[in-house]
């Protein structure tokens, strides 16, 4: 799971190196918000791992002021599917495939709280 704190720059760890299958590789980070939907694309930049063959480490900037071709991204406080996409360059109509998924959760001071009004009916059951 990705952990971004917001108004900060967040250092991202994805282990991509072993499912890659071009030269030279992009990797664009899809965020898919679990609340609406939304999907955002950012370019993750130079890959800062002193160990490509074990790990990924990014440095990922969450920020009101979008740059999404230099890793700078706006996002609510709220949880995200990511996909992180290999490409042959920094466009998303490159992306040739997805080399990781999972969960992201992004904390800030915004965070939606849901509430539920109504109480579940309820059912007995005799064995």
């Amino acid at each position: 799971m990705i952990t971004i704190q917001k108004a900060q720059a967040n250092n991202i760890v994805l282990t991509l190196t072993e499912k890659t299958t071009i030269a030279p590789v992009f990797y664009l980070l899809e965020l898919v918000s679990n609340q609406n939907n939304d999907s955002k694309v950012v370019y993750l930049g130079t890959d800062i791992s002193i160990d490509t063959s074990r790990w990924n480490e990014f440095i990922l900037t969450e920020d009101d002021t979008e740059d999404l071709p230099n890793s700078v991204i706006s996002l609510e406080a709220t949880t995200y599917d990511y996909f992180a996409w290999e490409s042959t360059s920094t466009d998303f109509a490159d992306a040739v495939g997805i080399v990781e998924s999972g969960k992201c959760v992004v904390n800030g001071d915004d965070i939606v709280v849901s509430t539920f009004d109504d109480k579940p009916d309820e059912y007995t059951f005799n064995p």
